[in-house]
Order: structure tokens, then sequence, then C-alpha cells
């Protein structure tokens, strides 16, 4: 018996029924005419669940903001031509991520390009230098070869995707009218369809261990005394924080755990968590005196430059160790890549202690743990004289307001260099997300919604002026899918963070071409996008609005309004005092030891 298809219909909805095997969940789709073929297949798929998003680069980047949140793979579809591009800063974000975005792009067939044809672009891996993998799956027909091709493509993106080299990946689907599914192309038999599903192999894929060459690290960690572990951007699980910390105990190296690891807080953080290295190492002293042999780096490099600074100017042996075998080193004086997952290095190298009945005295732990309680409380007592106008005290205040298990989202720029010198370790857990991938602005409200849609607890976001403006058509998600979202806005009316740089010093150029004032009644727009509004002018009220915010459940924007002059003062006073404090401890340390 035969029935009329539409080809292009067949070919989609074997598409993302294949999608669906690999667990993708959830796609955000833009829209455009020439995608209708994919838009109708995943919207009428009951296993996926859509977001319909104007924006395109809104769009991209919620997807990345879902994807790091339910670790899983997240679709992203749009139409030809510029809605295409639209979606590279958010691929190059998810690929030094190494999230998993499906990026499925229509396109007009392959003969209508440099023909002056509509909204027609060359997209033929189009993304090139920051994706994973690349297919142009050509246009559809119904034939065995053909969709068995489609299939084989997509099997390619997806374990790459996932296991092999996880990243996103991009299929380019051309099609040519007509593209509504009763506008029929041709007649097929159904036994021919049924064939068509029973040939193709279902997805069974399991990620293979890997045996890695570590004996030599871990022979290092047991030679070494004095060691350093340091844990940049990863968004690390419980499990792994519970393993770092053991291994930390058990070699007696402190752990820098930079703001975006996650690892400040929850149960295990009161045990070796250096959070105010950055702080302490702005001492020449310190470097001096307590240059590890060893630094082992977990996942990304760390935020701050200063310890990028003493990273690089340290004699230690430095290790990488992260999953994919990444080179994150700025500096490039590591000379050793594992390519293991932390957690699971960790379990090896605590077995081998076990065997060895290893033990180790813990002095040099101690006196690292000791200079960075002087500069806690030196933090502490300095923050407690400033005002709502400091933009650190802001980012103290709201970590220690926050409840447990809640998602926080740091904005690049200042307010995740705040969050990394002034927030201190909390038994709280808290999960810490940040676009850290190649740190733009651009995206920032979006990421926080999606990672917000696809979670059962309060999410907030803080961020500067610049980064909320420029992606204020993202907002718009908020009120259209309801989305909970609390937002700490601080206002410092542009481009605070070039108050920290050289070029500051250059008066009328720097005034013309750095600071980038809005002069922008947000109130306006935030209403505008179906948000509550609160102008925060004390400490009082920003907990009183922050816990009722979050209480509501309600698209929610809580603006500070600060001096980024005189907060850079007040920053340079805090670490001026605490260098202060560790060269003077250390010199005492000095005298007694001679």
């Amino acid at each position: 018996m035969k029935i009329s298809v539409n080809r292009n219909t067949v070919w989609c909805d074997l598409f993302v029924n294949r999608l669906v095997e690999y667990g993708v969940k959830y796609v955000c789709i833009s829209p455009g005419s020439r995608s209708t073929p994919l838009t109708l297949a995943f919207s009428q798929n009951e296993n996926i669940k859509v977001f319909q998003i104007v924006d395109e680069r809104s769009s991209a980047f919620y997807a990345l903001g879902m994807a790091n949140k339910s670790k899983t793979p997240v679709a992203v579809l749009t139409t030809s031509g510029t809605a295409v591009a639209e979606l590279y800063p958010a691929i190059i974000e998810a690929y030094y991520q190494r999230v998993p975005l499906i990026i499925c792009t229509a396109d007009r067939p392959p003969y209508l390009r440099n023909t002056g044809a509509n909204q027609t672009i060359n997209q033929d891996n189009i993304f090139a230098n920051h994706i994973r993998y690349f297919a142009d799956v050509g246009l559809p027909e119904v034939n065995l070869a053909k969709l068995k091709s489609l299939i084989k493509n997509t099997d390619e993106a997806l374990k790459i995707a996932l296991i092999e080299n996880p990243g996103p990946v991009h299929l380019n689907f051309p099609f040519e009218k007509p593209f509504e599914p009763d506008s029929y192309t041709e007649k097929v038999d159904i036994e021919f369809l049924n064939k068509i599903y029973n040939s193709i192999d279902s997805v069974d894929f399991k990620e293979k261990k890997k045996k890695y060459l570590i004996n030599d690290s871990i022979k290092k960690l047991f030679n070494h005394e004095k060691g350093l572990i340091i844990v940049g951007y990863n968004g690390y699980d419980e499990e792994f924080a519970k393993l770092c910390v053991a291994l930390s105990e058990k070699l007696k190296y402190p752990i820098f755990a930079d703001i975006s690891s996650g690892l400040r807080h929850g149960n295990h953080s009161k045990k070796n968590i250096i959070e105010n290295f950055t702080s302490i190492v702005k001492s020449k002293h310190y470097l001096k005196k307590y240059d590890p042999e060893i630094i082992l780096q977990f996942g990304g490099s760390p935020t701050s430059n200063v310890i990028l600074n003493y990273y690089k100017n340290s004699k230690a042996e430095k290790i990488l160790i992260n999953e994919f075998g990444d080179r994150n080193d700025p500096s490039l004086t590591a000379k050793t890549i594992l390519k293991i997952n932390p957690a699971e290095f960790c379990r090896l190298v605590l077995e081998e202690i076990k065997t060895l009945q290893f033990n180790r005295n813990n002095k040099w732990l101690k006196n690292i743990i000791r200079l960075n309680q002087i500069a806690e409380e030196i933090k502490r007592n300095k923050l407690k004289e400033e005002k709502i106008n400091f933009e650190g005290k802001i980012i103290y205040e709201v970590f220690d307001l926050l409840p447990s298990r809640c998602n926080v989202m740091l904005s690049n720029s200042l307010p995740i260099r705040d969050a990394d010198f002034f927030v201190s370790s909390n038994q709280k857990r808290i999960n810490v997300f940040c676009n850290r991938g190649a740190s733009g602005i651009d995206g920032i409200n979006s990421t926080a919604l999606g990672i917000a849609a696809v979670s059962k607890q309060p999410t907030i976001l803080i961020t500067g002026d610049l980064a909320f403006y420029h992606d204020m058509n993202g907002l718009h998600n908020a009120i259209k899918f309801k989305i909970p979202l609390t937002v700490i806005l601080i206002n410092n009316n542009g481009g605070g963070i070039f108050e920290s740089l050289p070029i500051s010093r250059y008066g009328k150029t720097y005034i013309q071409n750095f600071v980038t004032p809005l002069n922008i009644d947000f109130s306006k727009f935030v209403k505008a996008y179906g948000g509550e509004y609160f102008l925060i002018k004390n400490f009082s009220e920003l907990k009183k609005k922050l816990l009722s915010s979050i209480n509501s459940k309600k698209f929610a924007v809580l603006e500070i309004k600060t001096d980024s002059k005189k907060s850079k003062l007040i920053r340079e006073k805090i670490w001026e005092s605490i260098t202060s404090s560790i060269n003077l401890k250390l010199d005492e340390d000095n005298s007694k030891s001679n």
C-alpha cells in the first residue's frame, strides 16, 4: 500500500527521533521559513521540549545554560542566512567550555549560493574554527541509502559531541520547497518506511575506559612535600569536591578554589580551602618563601591575573589534569598534561596512598592556612566598614544571603573578579556558573535564564550594567516561559573594569573610548519585559528584597548603583592591608627561624 509523503517531513522526523535516542530533551528554535520542516519535526515530538526564542543569539546562549545545568545535549535550530551567524558567540563559548550544543541550520539548496538568491549565504562549515564536527547532510531524498547517510552523519556528530571530543557540532540542512507535511512530493510504500526505521541500528555506545600513564605523576606527589592544588572553572560536582579535599588531606597540599570552580561551597569548604589566595600572592615575600615544588591544576585556568602571574613565575613543576587533555595554561609553563577525569585521578592517587600507607607532616599546609586566616580576618573587618556602593561588598553579602542548593550565574568582567577576590568559603552548597570559555559579556542574561529553565532550585544572576544591556533581548524569555530569575544588577554606569587597567591613566582618551556610560533607566526596560524592579539603597533593603524575590519565584531585578573609581580605591586599600600583614607575618617567621 502506497501513501503520499513530503520528503522533507520523512527526513526531519527520522533525524529528530535519532536525537531523542541520544538523550536530547530540549531544543531552542528561532522562527524562519526555510527551517519549517525541522521546526515541525521537533514540535511534534513528545519527547522534546521546545523553547521558541525570537533572537538567535539569545537562543543559543539560552541553550548553553540549559546544557550546562541539565548535563544533556541541547539542540539549536535557525533558518538560513545571517540568522546562522547570530549563533556564533554562544558556539565559541560552548567550544571552550566543551558543552554539547547540537547546531541545526536550515539552508537554501547549494545551487542557489552566489546567485543573488534571497536569504542565502555560504553556510558550509561557517563555524569552522570553533566546532567539533560539521556535516552538510544534503537535500532530503526518500531512499534507503540517503536516509542511512543522514543517520550516519547524525551518529558521528552526537558521538563526538558527547564522548570523543565534547563540544558543539553543526549539521547543515538544505531544503527545497514545499515544506509543509500536507504538500506531498511523492508516494512510497508503507513497508518501505517501516524498512527504513527497522534497518537503522539503535543507539548503543558506551564511553570506553582508557588507561592513563600517571605513575610518574603520582611518584612526584610522594616526593614533593610542598605542593599546591588549583581548581579552575568547570562546575565540579560533590563527588570531585569530596575526593579533592581527601587528596589534599593526605598530601598536605592546600587548595586554591577559584570562585568559578564551585568548590568554595559545601560541607567540605572549611577543609584546606584557601579562598584568599589572590590576595596572599600579591605579597612578593610569599612567592620567595612559599613557592611550591609542584602544582596540580584541575580544569580551567584561574580567573585572576594575579594568580596567573604567580603561576607563571613559580618554579614549581606543573601538572594539568582534565578529562580532555586541554592545555589550560596561558603561561605555557606546564610540561605535563594528564587526560583523565579529575575525580578518577584523585581516586587513583588515594588508592596508591592507602597501599603505601603514606604519611606526611602538615607544617607546609598549616602555615598557608594561617596566612589565609589572616587575610580572611582583614577582609571581613574591612568589608564591615563599607557601604553598599562598594561592588566587592555587594557580592560578598549576596553570597552570604543565598540559600543552599541555589544556582548563581556570575557575569564576566568585574562581577566574577570581585567574587573571586571577596567571596568566602561557606558550608552551603551553591552551584556556580559562568561563561569563562571565552569570557565575553554577550549572552549572560540568556545563559542564566537557560539555567533557571531546567532547574527546580532558585537561580540568581550577578551582573554589571554593560552585560545586562548587551543581552536585554534575552529578558523576553523570562516572561514568555515564566522563568523565575533574580538579577543583582551592579550599575557603575559603564566599563568599571577599565579603572583597574593601565589605560585608566590616559585621561581624555580613556574617558572617550573606554568608559561607556549608558545613562539608562533600567526600571522601564525591566517592567517592559514583565519583571519586578527594585532600586536598592542599603544592605537591609538588599536582604529583604533578595529573599522575597527568591521566594516569589518571579523575574525580578535588584539594581544597585555604585562608583567604580571609589570601588577601585577600596579594593587597593584592602589588598594593601592584607599584603602588609602577610609580609609582617613572614618577616616574623624568618626572625624566629634564624
